[in-house]
Parts: structure tokens; sequence; C-alpha cells
């Protein structure tokens, strides 16, 4: 069908065998250029990550070293935010992950450990002796996993307007895990976000959520 090609790969291939000595120098020359095409798309990548952090931290206001690793914090509506990447390794594979979380002005003093996986806070439960707390909620319910060290202090917390604002985190962040302790809320997705709107669009849930959980513990003069 494609003669001229079937000549070339034809000859190619002779001149392989008739020069063995040549295949470790071809198969050098590939592997350099894997490499180069590897780090070169590495780059690129983390430029335009570089970029979109820099213009989420100019937006929301808080800081970004672009010399340094993914870390960006500040105070964003009158809370402290976290953004920042780290990887885990499990054998020979290592997955990175971006993690952004928002601090309460105060402690909710509920020894509150609520999550979408159980075996996330599962040996730190025991640990402090926290228990399982249903809300009576089905969806609720089934959706995260819930502890604390008193049932009737957690369930008088988690009012229907909390439950609803979590929900609704949840199902914008898709995917995600989500985490509210005594001191903070925090969600975790794959990879380095590579996106301006992105970032900001998930601090921006974060620190709605984390007002409607927290804010009866801040000031006026704090939430500025």
């Amino acid at each position: 069908m494609f003669p001229a090609l079937h000549l070339l790969l034809a000859s190619h291939f002779q001149l392989l065998a008739e020069s063995p000595f040549l295949i470790p120098i071809i198969g050098g020359i590939l592997g350099v250029f894997i490499v180069v095409l590897v780090v070169r798309f590495w780059f690129v990548a983390r430029k335009q990550a570089i970029a979109a952090w820099t213009e989420a931290a100019g937006e929301l206001g808080i800081t970004f070293d672009p010399a340094s690793r993914y870390l960006m914090e500040g105070n964003v509506a009158g809370y402290e935010v976290k953004v920042h990447t780290y990887t885990q390794s499990s054998g020979e594979n290592s997955q990175t992950y971006t993690a952004f979380r928002v601090s309460f002005p105060g402690s909710l003093d509920l020894g509150l450990k609520l999550s979408r996986e159980l075996k996330f806070f599962s040996g730190v439960a025991k640990f402090f002796g926290a228990q399982d707390i249903t809300t009576g909620d089905p969806t609720f319910d089934d959706t995260f996993v819930i502890k604390g060290l008193d049932a009737e202090a957690v369930n008088d917390f988690l009012t229907d307007d909390r439950r609803q604002q979590l929900a609704e985190l949840h199902q914008q962040q898709k995917g995600m895990g989500i985490v509210v302790t005594d001191a903070d809320i925090s969600i975790t997705c794959r990879g380095v976000v590579r996106k301006a709107e992105v970032i900001t669009g998930h601090v921006a849930n974060l620190t709605r959520v984390g007002f409607a959980l927290s804010g009866h513990l801040a000031s006026s003069e704090e939430l500025t």
C-alpha cells in the first residue's frame, strides 16, 4: 500500500541485521529522546501550575513563593487558609495530592472527627475514646463517618443548615476527601491543581462552610 515506506523500513531492518552493534546505540538515542520529552513535559506542566498558583494567590490575597514548593497560605475572609501539595508512597508507587485547609478561629471542643472515609480516622478516634455517631439523616449518615466524644453534643452541633452545607460541599467536590475536626476543615484531591479558578473555587467553598461550622467562635474583627 505504501511501497516507499515498505522499502525504507526494509532497508533499515537490513542495516540493523548487518550491523548489530547499532542496536544499543539506537536504543540509547531513543532513551535520551524519551527522557528529554519527559523533562520538557515536566517543566511545561510546572510552569503552568506556578502561573495558576501565582494568579490564585493574588486573587485570594495570600502568599505564594514561586521559588518554593507548592505552598500558599494566608487570611481569607477572617480564616487562615493553607493550600499545599504532598506525596504519599506505597512500595514503588507514589501519588501527589493537593490539600486545602481552612482553620477555625477556635476549637469546636466536640472531639469531632467527620470524614468520608472510616479508615482515615479509625485509629485516632479509638485512641481518644470517640464513638460512632449517626444524625438520623440517612443520606448524610451514608455519606460521612462521624465520631465524637458526646453524641448528643455533636448532633446539636450538626444542625440542618450545617449538614446541608457539608452535603453541598460533598456534591461540589466529587472524588475529593473531606475531613472536619475540632480545629479545621479540609479537602484533598489527586494531583497538582493547575487552574487558578479551581484553586480559588475550592478555597471559597471551604471558607463558606468553615464559617457555617465555626462562625459562632469568631469575633466581628476576625471576620474581616
